[in-house]
């Protein structure tokens, strides 16, 4: 961890400063790019990327919320985590007083008429800025064709604008990447207090629920519910978690995803056995750490996307014991992480990267993730490493033993 958590007077910190404008920067040079004249996000981390606006999780189903940034202007965000803009405001001063109460759902609506209020708004943005010639993209939308229809009745064309948003935030900058390293920091903290509480009769759920104490007690502004499954939900692998009882000698996956600090998220798997492992646990874990290792160890600026997965995943599925990629296509997998969980660039079988990101490039954070088992075996094995991309390798930022299967002793 570079930076110190709390705010300090004396110690260089992260400079959310610079990283609000450096968000919004790197959104216009996008939108630039691919002719966009007016971005629309109803998207909970597009919201925040550009208008820092945090939309807390029980909001964003009913898409209420939303942000328009004009390419030659600043953000307006339409939302609140109070019940007064006023007071929004003057929290948020950067904003420029460019905060306003929601005006209603794009989501539970079946008819343009019902959306004429939000659609009026965007569309005096939009003139009030010049952009009436230039393309208005749409983020996060599920109402996406109303909206579009409704644009075009006023004259404006509506594109997508999720491409962008995603090619925007994939180069990160030093204060993103802070952010990305304290939600590790805070996770290696949770395997801590989880590690401990791992003894015969643990539940599942007991252990989500003491890593997620940890984590919001270090000031987690969200945390997705973990990955937490044991003995013979290891394999193959489930991604969630039961109130199953830990026994000894079980194999516990865990996958702190979601842990999010200031936006910024963690997505990383340890695996953990109750007890002592035997000679098999440890056969498979090396086999699971090396394969993730091999792959890690030639990612750099310049490399194809592509040549990690041709020259380093397995070649074939009856690696694992399948007959089809589809099967397996999780079981070795690299992505983007940031203000989301999931992000370009994707170093998957079957996900081809677009042109703009098929090349590793500096500021890049990703999550590398590969899990090991014998088809029809009592146990599987699951790890993942995040880092960020540099000229002449990797930078990683995750801390926790990973040289061995963990082991709890009883």
């Amino acid at each position: 961890m570079t930076y110190h958590i709390m705010s300090s007077d004396r110690l260089k910190g992260i400079d959310y400063a610079r990283m609000r404008e450096y968000r919004v920067a790197r959104t216009k040079e996008m939108m630039k790019k691919y002719g966009i004249g007016t971005m629309v996000t109803w998207d909970g981390w597009d919201m925040r990327y550009i208008g820092s606006l945090y939309a807390t999780v029980p909001t964003r189903w009913y898409e209420g919320q939303f942000v328009v940034l004009p390419v030659n202007g600043d953000p307006y965000v339409f939302g609140q985590t109070s019940f007064s803009n006023l007071a929004m405001r003057e929290e948020m001063p950067w904003l420029k007083d460019k905060i306003f109460p929601s005006p209603g759902s794009t989501k539970m609506v079946n008819s343009v008429e019902q959306i004429e209020r939000i659609i009026g708004i965007i569309e005096k943005i939009v003139r009030d800025h010049g952009l009436e010639n230039e393309a208005v993209g749409l983020d996060g939308c599920t109402s996406e064709f109303l909206v579009g229809e409704a644009l075009g009745r006023k004259g404006l064309e509506a594109v997508d604008g999720k491409h962008a948003m995603f090619m925007a935030r994939m180069i990160k900058n030093e204060d993103e990447i802070e952010c990305v390293r304290m939600a590790c920091s805070t996770a290696e903290a949770a395997f801590d207090a989880i590690k401990k509480a791992i003894r015969p009769g643990v539940k599942e759920c007991e252990l989500v629920g003491i890593g997620m104490e940890r984590l919001y007690a270090l000031g987690a502004d969200e945390t997705q519910e973990f990955v937490c499954c044991s003995g013979p939900r290891t394999n193959p692998l489930h991604i969630d978690y039961t109130d199953r009882m830990v026994r000894p000698g079980d194999v516990v996956i865990v996958d702190i995803n979601g842990n999010s600090w200031h936006g910024y998220k963690s997505c990383y798997y340890r695996t953990f056995v109750c007890g002592q492992a035997t000679a098999e646990m440890h056969e498979l874990y090396e086999d699971a750490r090396a394969m993730m290792y091999d792959a890690m160890r030639h990612i750099k600026a310049g490399v194809a996307v592509a040549d990690i997965v041709e020259t380093d995943f397995p070649k074939s599925p009856n690696y694992w014991g399948y007959d089809t990629i589809e099967e397996v296509a999780s079981y070795c997998v690299g992505h983007g992480l940031g203000i989301s969980l999931h992000e370009y660039p994707f170093v998957s079988y079957l996900i081809r990267p677009p042109v703009e990101g098929s090349i590793f490039q500096e500021g890049m954070v990703l999550a590398m993730e590969t899990w090991t088992g014998k088809r029809g075996g009592d146990f599987g094995i699951r790890l993942e490493e995040n880092f960020v991309v540099t000229k002449d390798g990797i930078d990683l930022l995750t801390k926790y033993p990973v040289d061995k299967i963990i082991e709890c002793p009883l």
